[in-house]
């Protein structure tokens, strides 16, 4: 007999959707003539300050690109990793330079739509992706963060990603603990439902005593209130679906910043794994510009990445390069642990899209074109991993945004300044 997922969530009460569990014959019944498919994710992560173009970029393109002293760490990945260069954004005056890197990598806007003061931001991709598939999940969206400075000294728009609209950035969970325990913890919904149900049984009695715009308006009300009470059904009948918790709770943000980055990538993936989300960011560090940075696997002393990029001589470009690979290598773990998890009839890796990239190119010259992305996953078919594709400059960032976007099914012909779809990304 087959299994369907819906109707098994019918059978215990739950409407949500569940990871593609071989245990629960899913296996089988992806291989029948009505096979499900697994659903898709998408994650974004984020690096500031551009890489060192020269020692990054690869001269050949295709499937024979050379792996260049910035990307050696792939070389067991390489045949599973799109890179995507020569896209160009275009920075708006009249706001820092480094201000629009990071707060306008996803954004929706074009780039003279500044619907926010003077930054062009808006509903981000993660988001927008978000509305369309998120729906069914526990959490809509997931965003992370391992800027762990304590000072705060910059704004919102240096260190964030995601936004919900112009000028609403989405708040981001930076302790590993707080992750941990807003993924996997124990639900409180008991008390909290029961509150909800005084709240409708009130608002109910209420509804007859009120004039037509203000009954509208309470059942707009309504509307969120059981929008939070589905929020809190799913999260109790996630937490009961997983039972015990795959890795051990984390004591909070690891001494070694390798660690803290691999931690948090294996957060996002283990809520990718357990359809938790489908839709993440995370933010490697903010655009930051003088506050050294600890990388304790490769240098003896604190490093400022920001400052490095304007300093010349070959000590410090050799140092950007060093700190290049070791972005590379956490995109390396996140990539190997997406291809470790079996998942209908391959691996989690054959159902993302996970994203690594800057909002700038080179970071001595602020330069906003020629930008590099790289990227994990076959998005269910839609990617043909392996190739360096280079569009020298012809082709805006928001193409490749678009593509992503149609991938996941948003129903739109263009994303900010976006001109068409990369059809190249499927061999």
């Amino acid at each position: 007999m087959k299994t369907d997922r819906r109707q098994f969530l019918r059978a215990s009460g739950v409407t949500l959707a569940l990871p593609f569990l071989e245990s629960l014959g899913f296996r089988a019944f992806a291989a029948s003539s009505q096979a499900a498919t697994p659903p898709l994710r998408f994650g974004f992560l984020y690096t500031p300050n551009g890489y060192r173009q020269d020692t990054f970029v690869p001269k050949a393109t295709g499937t024979d690109w050379e792996l260049t002293p910035a990307l050696e760490p792939l070389a067991g990945v390489q045949r599973d990793v799109t890179l995507v260069t020569g896209l160009d954004r275009r920075f708006v005056p009249g706001t820092g330079v480094h201000a629009q890197c990071g707060s306008c990598w996803l954004t929706s806007s074009a780039p003279d739509e500044t619907l926010d003061g003077g930054f062009p931001t808006n509903i981000t991709l993660d988001q927008v992706i978000a509305r369309q598939i998120g729906g069914e999940n526990a959490l809509p969206s997931l965003e992370l963060s391992c800027n762990d400075f304590t000072d705060n000294k910059e704004t919102r728009y240096f260190e964030c990603v995601s936004w919900y609209a112009p000028g609403y950035a989405a708040n981001t969970e930076k302790n590993p603990r707080e992750v941990f325990r807003r993924l996997f913890g124990q639900a409180k919904g008991g008390a909290t439902r029961s509150v909800l149900d005084t709240v409708l049984a009130d608002a109910k009695s209420l509804r007859r005593r009120l004039g037509a715009d203000d009954a509208g308006k309470l059942d707009e009300y309504l509307e969120s209130v059981r929008f939070t009470e589905q929020r809190i059904q799913r999260a109790e009948a996630a937490t009961a679906r997983i039972g015990e918790p795959p890795i051990p709770e984390p004591v909070g943000v690891p001494e070694k910043r390798g660690d803290y980055l691999r931690l948090m990538g294996d957060l996002m993936v283990l809520a990718f794994q357990n359809d938790l989300t489908r839709v993440a960011t995370l933010l490697v560090d903010p655009e930051r510009w003088d506050s050294p940075r600890m990388f304790h696997e490769i240098f003896d002393k604190p490093q400022n990445h920001h400052v490095l990029t304007h300093t010349k001589g070959d000590e410090a470009k050799d140092k950007l390069t060093v700190i290049d690979r070791y972005h590379v290598e956490f995109f390396r773990h996140v990539t190997e642990k997406l291809k470790s998890i079996p998942e209908g009839e391959g691996t989690l890796y054959d159902n993302v899209a996970v994203c690594m990239g800057s909002g700038i190119s080179d970071g001595n010259s602020h330069n906003y074109a020629d930008l590099q992305v790289l990227i994990a996953g076959r998005a269910g078919g839609a990617i043909d991993p392996g190739r360096h594709l280079h569009y020298q400059g012809e082709r805006p960032l928001a193409d490749l945004w678009l593509s992503l976007a149609k991938t996941a099914g948003v129903e739109r012909e263009r994303f900010a300044d976006s001109t068409a779809i990369l059809t190249e990304l499927k061999a």
